[in-house]
């Protein structure tokens, strides 16, 4: 419009005068006319918006009833698949009827066959005894049996045709009502035409019945009796398809409620589905929380865990400061075998010297003996020699009993200050053990029960060690004792080959002073030694004869009383070492006992 104007004004201008009356009117008009144009845009642009939101809101209905029919398929495809599923168990229902029938049909003919053989050895058994009893009785019960499998048998077939027969008749039924509503709708038909032929007939009745033709009367009469007797075979025919149509509506009937049945059984079966998938739910909802609480229990495992692992690091550290300690314990132990070896062997010598003495005093009771048998002998002997070799050997005698007095307080002195020694050794062990078994416990009572098996290994290597330990000691005792009797076989040879006493006493007493000079606070805890030290004395005692003169019984019982006194010490000396060790191995395996 406004290019019309423009163009309108430009043709103003070349005309100088068309426009001049009606330009504000033209103006005016033009406004109006944009204005309405402004207007009928905006209704046509709001129309078009509104007709937009309702293609818009038509497409969501159609989606979504696409998408409710596609859920309604997706139900009608899963009915389908459950009313497969159903026929499936109906076919297999019916089978299973079917292997149960066969498993019937030969449980029957196993039984017939035992009753073929129980009717056999009947009748064996009623010929053997035809000759004592009549026969006509069991021919007769016989003949009632195989009378009455025979009546079974026929009543067994009769069962299996009457059931052929009924799914013969259902299946003929079906067939037999499809042909009676065929043959019903084609009698209907030509029931229908029938009415229309009558009707038809009727008008021709009445139009010719005023005609003077009366043989086309008569022809339609008849037409008509032949009408009527069709009809009536019509009507029966028409009343024995009806009877059949109620039997086929009556089977149509059963059907209808064996669908019904089934189509309730469809129900709860969905009914069923429903309740499995609400089970469902619930069963995530559960397993949901259990999966929380086994989170938080798994944390509460992983701190508890965090927690064995610190308390593990403190007790591996616990028992390496214990095995150290056991190390340490195991070398003094060491020391100290080491130092009962040596003990061992200085007992050893210090026996070797008790048994020269022994021999000596043997030697010098014999001189006694001879200078007694020699002073009857030499009577021209004068008396003060005789007393003045008698109490030279008094002298002598009574020095060498002096010396072993001493020697022997000394050794008593030495086993009492190695017996103490060693049961203050055996204590300090004890407590040492206990300590161990103290600091022990207290770990295991901070720290939780899985690295047990460390400390029991730990155990096990200490009991090993004691075992070893003894068994080497053992075989120590067994090495004492040979060398023992080496020795002494060594020391007695030595003896008979001395030629003068004086000289071996004087050898006896520098080894003895020379083997007193050893330190008084070492250990004599060898039991070897001390069991050839009492051996050695018993057969001291039994070597040694008793002299007839006065001063050799005065030796003689001096002799045995040191002797029971020394024996009377070993003794208490072994009965204490014996408790000592059976007090050591209660403790251990006490302290095994408690690992």
């Amino acid at each position: 419009m406004e290019a019309l104007l423009e163009g309108m004004q430009k043709q103003g201008r070349g005309g100088r005068g068309f426009l001049t009356s009606c330009e504000a009117e033209l103006h005016e008009l033009m406004k109006q006319i944009d204005i309405m144009v402004a207007h009928k845009k905006s209704e046509w642009e709001g129309q078009a918006q509104a007709l937009e939101a309702c293609l818009e809101v038509r497409d969501q209905e159609l989606s979504s009833t696409r998408a409710l029919l596609n859920e309604k398929h997706k139900e009608v495809g899963m009915l389908c698949q459950q009313l497969e599923g159903m026929e499936k168990a109906k076919q297999d229902m019916a089978v299973e009827y079917e292997q149960q029938l066969k498993k019937f049909q030969e449980e029957l003919a196993r039984l017939k066959r035992s009753y073929e053989k129980l009717q056999k050895k009947q009748l064996k058994e009623a010929r053997e005894n035809a000759k004592s009893q009549g026969h006509g009785q069991d021919q007769s019960e016989v003949t009632r049996l195989t009378k009455k499998i025979e009546v079974l048998k026929e009543e067994k077939t009769e069962l299996r045709a009457t059931l052929q027969s009924q799914e013969d008749f259902i299946s003929s039924s079906k067939m037999h009502e499809e042909q009676l509503q065929k043959e019903l709708a084609r009698v209907t038909e030509t029931l229908h035409t029938k009415e229309q032929l009558f009707r038809s007939l009727e008008d021709c009745l009445h139009g010719k019945w005023l005609s003077p033709q009366g043989a086309e009367l008569d022809r339609v009469l008849l037409q008509l009796d032949l009408a009527h007797k069709n009809e009536e075979h019509l009507q029966s025919e028409m009343a024995r398809l009806e009877s059949c149509l109620g039997s086929a509506n009556e089977r149509c009937v059963q059907l209808s409620e064996e669908l019904t049945k089934r189509l309730k059984e469809l129900q709860q079966m969905e009914e069923q589905h429903c309740q499995s998938k609400a089970e469902m739910k619930k069963l995530k909802e559960q397993l949901s929380r259990i999966e929380q609480t086994h989170n938080s229990e798994l944390e509460g495992m992983k701190k508890e865990i965090s927690q064995l692992t610190q308390e593990l690091h403190q007790r591996d550290i616990a028992v390496a400061s214990a095995s150290g300690s056991t190390s340490d314990m195991e070398q003094r132990l060491r020391m100290e075998i080491e130092r009962a070896e040596r003990k061992a062997v200085e007992h050893r010598v210090i026996l070797v010297q008790l048994e020269t003495l022994r021999l000596e005093n043997h030697h010098l009771s014999e001189m006694l003996k001879k200078v007694e048998s020699g002073v009857s002998e030499a009577k021209d002997i004068p008396l003060r020699h005789l007393q003045e070799s008698y109490a030279k050997a008094l002298d002598t005698l009574e020095s060498e009993n002096q010396q072993l007095q001493r020697d022997l307080a000394e050794a008593r002195a030495k086993l009492e200050l190695s017996t103490q020694d060693s049961e203050d050794k055996d204590k300090n062990i004890v407590q040492q053990m206990s300590n161990k078994k103290i600091e022990i416990k207290n770990v295991e009572c901070r720290g939780p029960q899985e690295p047990q098996h460390k400390h029991k290994e730990e155990t096990r290597k200490l009991q090993a060690n004691f075992d070893k330990s003894s068994q080497h000691h053992k075989e120590e005792l067994q090495g004492l004792k040979a060398q023992h009797l080496s020795a002494e076989t060594g020391t007695a040879s030595a003896s008979a080959g001395e030629q003068s006493p004086q000289i071996s006493r004087k050898n006896s007493l520098e080894s003895l002073s020379s083997d007193s000079l050893p330190d008084v606070n070492k250990d004599f805890t060898d039991e070897a030694s001390r069991e050839s030290v009492s051996s050695r004395q018993r057969e001291s005692v039994l070597l040694c004869p008793l002299p007839t003169s006065p001063i050799g019984s005065i030796a003689a019982r001096f002799l045995e009383e040191e002797e029971l006194r020394s024996q009377h010490i070993l003794d208490r000396l072994d009965a204490h070492i014996e408790e000592l060790k059976k007090e050591s191995e209660r403790t251990v395996k006490q302290f095994a006992h408690q690992e």
